[in-house]
Formats: C-alpha cells, sequence, structure tokens
C-alpha cells in the first residue's frame, strides 16, 4: 500500500508516518535479495521507506540510504570528486573524514586540505588559491564543538565554484536543516541520533540535486555501501521519536554543562547553550529555537592521569565512544592542536538518564580523578595503569607530515 502523503503535516507527524506502508503497524522487513522490481542493495521497500522519511525531516527532493555515516560520506566524495579536483574541510570533522582527507584522497589523487571555518575569511583565502569542487564541514563539529556559521560557509563555497556537503549528524533535522540554508547535499549518520537506540548502523545522503542523486546511486552500486533492510527498519523505530529524544537530550547536556562550568576540577566547558560559551550567540541564530544538542565537552584538570582515573571511575556513564544513544558515552581524547582539541580534552554525549543520576557519576569521577592526582604529586609515583595509552583503532596508516593520525569515532 502506498504510504499517506503527510508532506503538508508538522514534523513529528511526518517522522511517524512518512514513507511507511500505512496497512501495518510497524514497516515490514524486506529482506529478499531480489524482487518483481528490486534488487536489493540499490532498491529495497524497507530502506525506500527510511529514505523518504529522512528525506520529508530534512525537506530535501532526493534520499539514498547507506550502509553506515562514513559510507554515506565516502560515497558523495567519490560521486563529487575525481583526480585532480579539490576538497577542503573544517579544521575538525569526524575522525575517519579526517583520516580520508590526509591518506585516502591523496591515492586517489584529490587535493583534500582543511581550514579553520569559524574564520570566513581564511576559508575564502583558501578557495581563492585554486578552485575547489567540495567544501565539507558539520554545523556543530566534531569533537571541538566549533559552530559553524552555515549560511557564511555555503555562500562563500557557492562564490566559489565549490559544492557544500554539510554532515549534520551532532544536531539531526529536529535541530536544524542545512538544505534549507543552500547546501548541496546532507548526510546523516543514522547510527547516531536519528536511529538513537545504539542498535543499527546505517547512513542517509540528502539532496535537491537530481542529477548528483542519480550518480550516487551509481556510486553506491558500484561500491557496494548499502543499508541493511533490518537496521532500515530498526533506524525507522527511531525516526518516530526523534524530536522527543533531541529536545531531552538537549535539556539534559544544557545542565550538565552548567554542572561542569562550575567543577572546580573541570578547566573549561564547551557547550554552545552556554551563554559564556564562545559560540553561543552564533548557535542560538542558528539552530537555538529547539535547542543546542546533546553534546558537551570539557577539559579536565590533571591533563593525561586525570582523564585516565576519571575515565576508569565512572559508574553509570559508559566510556565508549559514538553518540546519540539512549546512555551517557563519555570519550576520552588525545591532544590534537590543529583540530582545536587541548590536553584534558572530554567528550561526553549527554543520555536520556535522570539527569541528576548523570550529573552524580560525573561528579563522583572528576572528585577522584583529582584526589588521585594529588596522591600522584605529593608521591611522584605514578601507577602503571595511569601510563598505559588509550584505546586505539587496530589499524594505523603512516602519520602525514604536520599532522597526528586520528584514530577512533
Amino acid at each position: 500500500m502506498q504510504p499517506i502523503d503527510v508532506s503538508d503535516k508538522g514534523f513529528n507527524t511526518r517522522a511517524i508516518f512518512a514513507g511507511r506502508d500505512p496497512s501495518c503497524s510497524s514497516m515490514p522487513i524486506y529482506m529478499a535479495n531480489t524482487g518483481a522490481s528490486f534488487y536489493s542493495r540499490v532498491d529495497n521497500p524497507t530502506t525506500n521507506a527510511l529514505e523518504e522519511c529522512v528525506r520529508s525531516l530534512e525537506g530535501g527532493a532526493y534520499a539514498a540510504s547507506a550502509a553506515c555515516g562514513v559510507s554515506a560520506i565516502t560515497q558523495t566524495f567519490l560521486t563529487l570528486l575525481k583526480a585532480g579536483d579539490r576538497l577542503i574541510t573544517h579544521r575538525s570533522v569526524y575522525d575517519w573524514v579526517d583520516t580520508f582527507v590526509h591518506h585516502s584522497a591523496p591515492r586517489l589523487g584529490i587535493d583534500a586540505g582543511q581550514v579553520d571555518m569559524r574564520d570566513i575569511d581564511a576559508l575564502k583565502k583558501e578557495l581563492a588559491r585554486r578552485p575547489t569542487q567540495v567544501v565539507h564541514f558539520e554545523p556543530l563539529a566534531n569533537p571541538a564543538l566549533d559552530v559553524i556559521d552555515i549560511p557564511g560557509v555555503i555562500q562563500a563555497a557557492h562564490d566559489a565554484g565549490a559544492k557544500v556537503v554539510v554532515d549534520n549528524t551532532w544536531l539531526s533535522p529536529a535541530l536544524v536543516r542545512p538544505l534549507s540554508f543552500g547546501a548541496d547535499v546532507v548526510v546523516y549518520s543514522c547510527t547516531k541520533y536519528l536511529g538513537g537506540h545504539g542498535d543499527s548502523m546505517g547512513g542517509v545522503v540528502i539532496t535537491n540535486d537530481e542529477q548528483f542523486s542519480e550518480s550516487f546511486r551509481h556510486t553506491k552500486q558500484i561500491f557496494g555501501g548499502a543499508m541493511s533492510p533490518f537496521n532500515a527498519y530498526n533506524i525507522l523505530k527511531g525516526l518516530g521519536t526523534l524530536s522527543i529524544r533531541m529536545k531531552q537530550h538537549g535539556e539534559n547536556a544544557q545542565k550538565v554543562a552548567e554542572f561542569l562550568a562550575k567543577h572546580p576540577a573541570v578547566v573549561e566547558t564547551r557547550y554552545p547553550g552556554l551563554p559564556a560559551d564562545p559560540n553561543h550567540e552564533r548557535a542560538k541564530a542558528l539552530f537555538g529555537d529547539g535547542g543546542y544538542g546533546g553534546m558537551v565537552g570539557f577539559v579536565i584538570a590533571g591533563g593525561e592521569p586525570a582523564q585516565q582515573v576519571f575515565r576508569d571511575s565512572l559508574d553509570l556513564c559508559k566510556p565508549w565512544v559514538s553518540l546519540g544513544e539512549l546512555f551517557t558515552l563519555v570519550y576520552v581524547r588525545w591532544p590534537e592542536e590543529r583540530k582545536g582539541v587541548p590536553e584534558g580534552y572530554i567528550r561526553v554525549s549527554v543520555g536520556l538518564e535522570d539527569v541528576e543520576d548523570v550529573i552524580a557519576d560525573l561528579d563522583q569521577a572528576l572528585n577522584e580523578s583529582q584526589t588521585c592526582c594529588q596522591r600522584f604529586t605529593a608521591s611522584r609515583t605514578c601507577p602503571p595503569q595511569w601510563v598505559q595509552p588509550f584505546g586505539r583503532v587496530p589499524y594505523s596508516p603512516p602519520t602525514p607530515k604536520g599532522g597526528s593520525m586520528p584514530m577512533n569515532i
């Protein structure tokens, strides 16, 4: 049965109905490899429903799914770029996009570089240096929490003849929709907030450009980065509560950030919802009406030893990678100056728990980190567990000159 036309309905109604089979209480899972009118890697009723739902929420004309967020991004790059072309990203982007810039792009003959896009003049200067085909950024940048002037960057890129690819994973269409600012392509990792339950990987690409949409689907046929129908089914269930969850993530994150900003063990707190945050006014103008998202960053006093004690002292919050899940995820970062990540930086994806419980767990872990650091300072003896390296991914290509190799997510 054809989905109900909800194009004139509100966001929550579209999140619940768009793309679905109205004859069922839940979208059926079509696990068949082939059907009368589809080959599942290219066209599948369940993944089509997900694509239609996200397309509706973003307000685009076309959408295509991918195996995961980074699959959506890299297949977008491979669709738009060829040997000899140029890609510019913001200084702080998702780590595996950073890896593409510094390692994969050069192997493909693509000139890839980075610039601090908070400075529009610096971006314009870089764009004027030589023709650029693609500009890429995240409105709320991972991991540094830079807030980017969405219309300003898009205008500068378009004036230079470049396409703009925006990864809006951290904010979701519930808070901001980059296509409305003129972005050419918007990418989401559905693994995070769109799915929201930590049980399915996926990515979606949305555009108003029919030619790009057809080319992307051709790229996906070649490289095979297709989403599982079962994952599409799970993500569709998550989308139905997206705006409700994003509201709660934001409210909890605001309270966590306010707590961290006053804690004596915290040197710096980054959250665009804090009036004292240097990004606050820009964030308020761009997406503040719907909240400021669920991501918080802070710098702990005591550097790496304190980071490790803090991580190991958490009881409720999970010291894991990723973000946008029901529970709070705490990711201890290593310093990367070029990304704006100082020593002692910790990223928090604030979950949907009772926020008082999250704050209590962070508080006791922060206090423990300082107590242990004081003992170390007094004894000058560093426990062995303090000097063990943080968790790293198994594979590490050679580090490029002048830059550190990004690890993990």
